[in-house]
């Protein structure tokens, strides 16, 4: 019975299940731009591997490279992104308006099904 774990264990794929929630915000029609945001203003400091001067590991552990990871982050997304403008800090990965807005009405849009 073990053994049919080997090919996951071997390869790195690892099945990841997304709750009803979570489903809906992947799902909705906005995500692949609000990835596409995400992965150029925030994955390279919430990454696996940081590339930003001066941070060795991604802050609180917060990854954001993979939808299930921006799916179940999307409250603080939406919060520290969208409304709050809290990060980037400073804006310093210059996070337009346009995309601010975006995270927004995908994050409503979607929890307001």
């Amino acid at each position: 019975m073990w053994l049919s774990t080997v090919p996951k264990v071997l390869t790195g794929d690892v099945e990841v299940s997304l709750n009803e929630r979570e489903q809906t915000l992947v799902a909705s029609a906005q995500f692949e731009d609000v990835r596409d945001t995400i992965l150029g203003r925030c994955s390279m400091c919430h990454g696996a591997e940081v590339y930003w001067e001066g941070i060795a590991t991604a802050p609180k552990g917060v990854l954001l490279e993979e939808d299930h990871q921006i799916a179940s982050r999307a409250r603080e997304i939406y919060l520290q992104a969208g409304r709050s403008h809290a990060m980037p800090p400073g804006n310093i990965t210059y996070m337009e308006p346009t995309e601010r807005a975006l995270i927004v009405a995908w994050y409503e849009g979607a929890i307001a099904k």
